[in-house]
């Protein structure tokens, strides 16, 4: 078990946390956060695997950027699209864990993902940004 790896415990999907060598069940939901004292302790022998469903459903009920229209899977990436103040937007993640980043459209989500995955920080961003140029789309 590591940190922030989705699972599930007791039919519920969430997250490890860890507080002091321990591991805690963390459900996954909106904008919500418990104190350690709230957690249920887990093992491996508690815990339940988990599928591609619930991988997504899990980043889907954390997601409070807006409203979640769809999420699109290629390979190790997830892009949520999803509506915010009537606008669409689409969200990345790599192995889903969030690039806290937001996009205008699914093709430059994908090229601000690739060049996160494959570059430091501010050369991703620095790449993103020619690229997007090339292609004359609007930048991040």
């Amino acid at each position: 078990m590591e940190y922030g790896q989705i699972v599930k415990f007791n039919g519920v999907v969430g997250r490890v946390v860890t507080n002091n060598n321990n591991f805690y069940f963390h459900p996954a939901a909106k904008a919500c956060r418990y104190s350690i004292s709230q957690l249920h302790q887990i093992t491996d022998d508690t815990i339940e695997p988990v599928n591609l469903e619930d991988k997504i459903l899990c980043i889907e009920l954390e997601f409070n950027w807006g409203i979640v229209i769809k999420t699109h899977v290629i390979g190790e990436y997830q892009i949520i699209e999803y509506t915010d103040k009537g606008e669409i937007r689409f969200h990345p993640y790599i192995n889903f864990k969030s690039l806290y980043a937001a996009f205008t459209s699914l093709d430059t989500a994908l090229i601000g993902i690739i060049a996160a995955n494959s570059l430091e920080v501010n050369e991703a961003r620095y790449a993103t940004t020619c690229i997007l140029r090339i292609l004359k789309k609007p930048e991040w």
